[in-house]
């Protein structure tokens, strides 16, 4: 994280160059969010893709961006990989944001370019996936994804990074590696 901040910092010269910028707020509006894609990619290089792993140590690899109206809801896709404990891939395939739960704001602007915002959003999302046993076949399920992102200032306990619980399957609960973004668009 110190050194998305450092890069974040630097960036923030490179967008202002010589213009005055207002502080961005983060309560209502529109973001870009981001998962382990887009603009986190360059910052570390542990920053994608975003892991989440569940109580039997399968794990959650996303590659995801969409955008997020605060009033409207949200869109967004990404591809993802589900392993075992012991790093066999389970399926591929695909994740497709069909609402918005919430969105929590913890701030932009904070150390950072002032359209860079931290926050928790909970997405209800459709995966599309395709089991490695049988590459033809198709599964497809619902769930709830979080993205959290740690700028701002966020709450106690907050933790970068995504969750996935997919309903009456599996619950990657613990976010484990990865970046996450939300850039205020307006």
């Amino acid at each position: 994280m110190k050194r998305f901040l450092l890069l974040a910092s630097t960036l923030s010269l490179l967008f202002l160059s010589g213009t005055q910028a207002a502080q961005a707020t983060a309560g209502s509006g529109t973001f870009q969010w981001e998962a382990g894609a887009g603009t986190v990619c360059g910052v570390e290089a542990t920053a994608c893709p975003d892991v989440a792993r569940a109580s039997n140590g399968d794990t959650f690899s996303l590659r995801a961006q969409g955008d997020l109206n605060t009033a409207n809801g949200a869109s967004g896709s990404g591809t993802f990989e589900h392993q075992t404990a012991a790093g066999t891939v389970v399926a591929r395939g695909n994740l497709t944001v069909t609402g918005l739960l919430t969105f929590i704001p913890y701030g932009c602007g904070v150390q950072v370019p002032p359209n860079f915002c931290g926050g928790r959003a909970a997405l209800a999302v459709h995966l599309v996936a395709h089991p490695a046993s049988n590459p033809s076949a198709t599964v497809e399920a619902d769930g709830i994804l979080e993205v959290e992102c740690a700028l701002g200032n966020p709450p106690a306990g907050a933790r970068e990074g995504i969750r996935l619980n997919v309903k009456d399957l599996i619950n990657f609960n613990k976010s484990v590696i990865g970046d996450t973004l939300f850039i205020k668009t307006s």
